[in-house]
């Protein structure tokens, strides 16, 4: 599958949310909201979510399998990691 990721929102100034990222699956699925979140052990990648009645958090979509699920996390990372200086004034 191929899976490209583009930042949208560079947050360096918003304590532990650092990005948000747009995923797009074989060029016919766009999954946006993706989070890039300071976690204890790093960087993590976290799908869209929304809160329901009970205060809990439910993601919206996500990858069935570990491997794409593997292969979204590395691609978002990437993205986030390569991306050029003027992505900070986008904001």
């Amino acid at each position: 599958m191929n899976v490209t990721a583009k930042i949208v929102a560079n947050l360096t100034d918003q304590g532990r949310l650092k990005a948000i990222s747009t995923v797009c699956l074989n060029g016919e699925f766009l999954i946006t909201g993706v989070r890039i979140v300071d976690c204890e052990k790093g960087l993590g990648v976290f799908m869209p979510s929304r809160k329901t009645k009970s205060e809990e958090y439910r993601d919206i979509c996500f990858p069935i399998t570990p491997e794409l699920h593997q292969t979204i996390k590395e691609t978002v990372l990437e993205a986030y990691q390569n991306q050029p200086e003027q992505a900070d004034e986008a904001e």
